[in-house]
């Protein structure tokens, strides 16, 4: 009689933190890397849209999204059957990174690794915060307070976007983070470029349960934040979505998404803002996939005017003219298979 082997545990590693800190930029780097690991994703965004999912790069067939909701409140039944699935595949994963939303508190999910039915299946490893170095000393009220409660649990802070800051600037908000978490490691990145065994080497020590904030209470994210969506299978202007992303409210903290450009239709380009910063990214070709836009933002829930959001997206759809883009109709005479290949150049817009 033989018996059935055990299979170990699963670490769980956390990647938490703000809005636009550069969470999926920090997973991307770590799923791109050298380490031989075959690892699993679960993706959680604030959103009806799940753009952070469409980004993950390197995990084919086992990003599972977790939409629409709050992981650490809302849909924390779906965490765990999501968990409870990846057990089940013909291949099981030897690591798993949960990618919180940025208004996630990640002491509740640590607690559904340890106290539900995962706590055999899985083993906790650690909780990487990000930080955005340029933004963290400028949040006020619940985004500060929600930023530094992420920060306040990690085992190690990634200090992200340090290009964007001056040495003192950089010193100062080290400092900040120094104050909010002692204990934890901090390492400074731009583009999330970590060294791969901080990731892989666990936390400080075992973790234990935490009390959770009620977050249902007056105090909830959800009763702060909202988020408004929008789609269009048109190309769009590049000249009038840029205007419309430089008009956007103060109360509008983020906006992501995926787009197509009418002035290189065959390229796929990611937009990321945060506050008044944006910039687009291209990311290859459409290919086999149906072109579209999918635009996702985030903001105060007072300050979001859903039809006057829609004004301004539905005035970004391209005209498809091209009597309207001189450029456009020479490229297509002479050169149309040229049309794509042009790059958008990658450059921040920050805005005063």
């Amino acid at each position: 009689m033989t018996r059935s082997k055990i299979s170990p545990p699963i670490p769980v590693t956390l990647i938490a933190g703000f809005l636009g800190a550069g969470k999926t930029t920090l997973l991307n780097h770590i799923l791109s890397g050298d380490h031989g690991v075959r690892a699993a994703v679960l993706v959680n965004d604030f959103g009806s849209i799940n753009i952070d999912a469409k980004l993950i790069v390197g995990v084919e067939g086992d990003t599972v999204n977790l939409a629409n909701g709050c992981v650490c409140c809302t849909i924390r039944d779906d965490l765990i059957g999501a968990c409870l699935g990846l057990l089940g595949r013909p291949e099981r994963p030897e690591h798993l990174f949960v990618e919180l939303s940025g208004v996630s508190d990640p002491v509740p999910v640590l607690n559904t690794f340890l106290e539900t039915q995962l706590v055999h299946a899985f083993s906790f490893s650690s909780i990487l915060s990000v930080v955005d170095a340029e933004q963290l000393p400028r949040l006020e009220g619940e985004m500060s307070r929600l930023a530094r409660g992420q920060i306040g649990v990690a085992d190690v802070v990634v200090l992200n976007k340090t290009d964007l800051v001056s040495a003192d600037e950089l010193a100062r908000v080290k400092q900040l983070v120094q104050l909010v978490t002692p204990g934890s490691r901090i390492i400074e990145a731009v583009q999330g470029r970590i060294p791969l065994e901080l990731v892989f080497e666990g936390g400080r020590e075992a973790p234990q349960p935490r009390p959770e904030e009620d977050h249902h209470g007056e105090r909830a994210h959800d009763h702060v934040f909202t988020t408004w969506s929008w789609k269009s299978d048109r190309a769009l202007s590049l000249p009038k979505l840029r205007s419309a992303l430089e008009q956007l409210p103060e109360s509008v903290y983020r906006c992501k998404g995926v787009v197509q450009i009418e002035e290189m239709p065959l390229n796929r380009y990611v937009l990321q803002m945060v506050g008044k910063r944006y910039h687009f990214e291209e990311t290859g070709r459409w290919d086999d996939e149906v072109p579209r836009s999918e635009i996702v933002l985030i903001g105060g829930r007072s300050g979001i005017a859903p039809d006057e959001l829609q004004s301004a997206f539905d005035a970004c759809i391209g005209t498809g003219d091209e009597s309207q883009s001189p450029v456009l109709r020479l490229v297509r005479k002479l050169a149309p298979e040229l049309l794509g290949t042009s790059q958008i150049e990658r450059q921040d817009h920050g805005l005063s």
